[in-house]
């Protein structure tokens, strides 16, 4: 199998093996890529179907939906107006190229529209719509989860978010192309023209939006022709990305001023990633293990299966500072030197709860597929990837990695599907017929990456983007937000960026680091949700 970069991703050990990398699209929220697609026989399987709706009907930009609310929250009561609603964005070709939907929260108070920060929110995949952060965090309404980031069992509730970010910015969350009701306008009266083609897998190639600079493009147009709808050109606008969306929301920073005008006055990653040769490295690579090791430990240390440290649940980061540091000399030494045996094998074994033989066969590599099995097998559970303390049922004990999609992203998609649906039609009162797209693996599977190459090879990076929009904009703020057991985007990946980004004395304190205890989506924690409400209150305060 070949990465998206073309780097040769079959399994050996000590690599980032196959599933890994699945694992990592998976991160992005496409965990169709674990389940076998069945044959299709001339077209007709069902799958195709749906795809076939998703691609060619588009939503009637007449439809559109305003309703108004209020919100309690601990010492006010907030009135707001919110539109479910959708934009045409206009293409490279200056003919319509795309229809995206979005929902839009504005507080009624609206007497100086240059001091309210307007906001605009996206998560991952790509291929992913931004239900996830709307639904879970950041909107008025909020389901339901347990207190340690469980799921609960169905039927699904949702209640009033007293801690919606909505309490000091405008909300705008915004579904990509091919995601939500958002989709390409077709070409010649509902005929796309004929569609590029990828000769490896005769993948279709959305040229308009699926790819890393055209996404940027797509979503930099919608934001232009928002800010003119909506008369908010002089409001403060601030950018929210999640996973991927992170990613994008560094490249969208850079974008924005330099061809389009807009200058964002802040900017928050919610578990990012930043650099792709961090997470996707070769078989050489040391850095992607470097980066895994804090979480590794701190996944062990909430399960009892690791001996040296003590893991302070309201001081995360504080906790691995230790291992932090390991992590960057004898283990990375260890590494590069390429020794099977030494203290630096004994103590990340102590350290991972891992046996030093398993350490030693995989040259101390042991990829996150294969940790999550390993950690608790004497018990039969697994963790998952997206929140390390979460455990489940191993289905197949007798694997030695993961063979299918994470089950607790599985879980979570159920309530957040039902939810979703359910808001949008009976609360908000927007009616159609299209189905809304929560994950769409097509797009991941036609995204293209070459385009977010900084040179003429290696990985899609927007760490230089990030730099640079810093760099133009030095009062421009950045907040990245992590879960310390998240196995997918670690967040000491982003603490390594952040490290190698040299920034200029002038704006290195423009960039702070917060890790939560909890996963990928370190909200579903309640603990966590708390503090990235306060962090977030504070971080829009000082920038206004």
């Amino acid at each position: 199998m070949k990465s998206s970069t073309g780097k040769d991703s079959s399994h050996k050990s000590g690599r980032l093996d196959e599933h890994y990398l699945l694992t990592l699209a998976m991160l992005f929220c496409i965990y169709f890529l674990f389940i076998p697609t069945p044959p299709c026989v001339s077209g007709e399987c069902e799958g195709t179907a749906v795809l076939d709706i998703a691609e060619t009907a588009v939503l009637n930009f007449s439809n559109k939906a305003v309703t108004n609310h209020t919100l309690q929250g601990t010492n006010t009561t907030l009135t707001y107006s919110t539109t479910a609603a959708s934009l045409t964005v206009i293409g490279e070709d200056r003919e319509p190229g795309s229809r995206i939907f979005y929902i839009y929260y504005a507080a009624d108070d609206q007497s100086s529209k240059t001091q309210r920060p307007v906001t605009f929110v996206f998560n991952g995949g790509p291929g992913a719509a931004s239900a996830y952060l709307h639904m879970g965090a950041l909107g008025p309404k909020r389901i339901l989860f347990g207190e340690k980031g469980n799921v609960l069992p169905t039927p699904v509730r949702l209640h009033d978010n007293p801690k919606s970010w909505l309490q000091f910015t405008d909300l705008i969350f915004i579904d990509p192309v091919g995601t939500g009701y958002s989709r390409l306008i077709p070409e010649n009266n509902g005929k796309n023209k004929k569609e590029t083609r990828n000769n490896s897998n005769d993948i279709p190639v959305k040229k308009q939006a699926w790819g890393v600079e055209e996404d940027a493009n797509s979503l930099a147009r919608f934001i232009r022709a928002f800010l003119t709808q909506e008369q908010r050109w002089r409001s403060p606008v601030f950018l929210v990305g999640e996973s991927y969306g992170g990613f994008r929301v560094a490249r969208l920073s850079n974008l924005l001023q330099s061809t389009y005008g807009i200058a964002p006055r802040g900017l928050v990653l919610v578990s990012p990633v930043l650099d792709f040769s961090l997470l996707w490295g070769g078989s050489h690579s040391l850095w992607p293990w470097v980066a895994l090791l804090p979480s590794y430990t701190a996944v062990a240390a909430i399960h009892e299966q690791s001996t040296e440290i003590s893991y302070q649940a309201d001081k995360p980061r504080a906790s691995l500072a230790g291992v932090e540091q390991l992590a960057l000399s004898e283990y990375l030494s260890g590494l590069a030197r390429g020794e099977l045996e030494g203290e630096w094998l004994t103590t990340t074994s102590c350290l991972t709860g891992i046996n030093t033989r398993i350490l030693q066969r995989s040259t101390g590599r042991i990829p996150p597929a294969r940790f999550a099995k390993l950690l608790l097998s004497d018990q039969q559970r697994l963790v998952s990837l997206y929140d390390g303390s979460i455990t489940l049922i191993d289905s197949e004990p007798a694997h030695q990695e993961l063979t299918s999609g994470d089950l607790y992203l599985e879980q979570l998609n159920i309530p957040v599907t039902a939810a979703f649906n359910s808001y949008i039609s009976e609360e908000l009162h927007f009616k159609t017929e299209l189905p809304y797209l929560l994950l769409n693996d097509d797009v991941f599977k036609s995204w293209n990456w070459h385009s977010g190459i900084q040179g003429s090879q290696g990985f899609a990076d927007t760490a230089t983007d990030l730099k640079k929009a810093m760099s133009r904009n030095p009062q421009m703020q950045v907040l990245i937000m992590h879960g310390v057991f998240d196995l997918v985007t670690p967040y000491f990946s982003s603490a390594i960026t952040i490290r190698q980004m040299s920034l200029d004395t002038a704006i290195r304190n423009n960039i702070q680091l917060k890790v939560y205890h909890g996963g990928h989506m370190p909200y579903l924690h309640q603990n966590a949700f708390e503090a990235m409400f306060k962090d977030g209150s504070v971080f829009y305060k000082q920038e206004n």
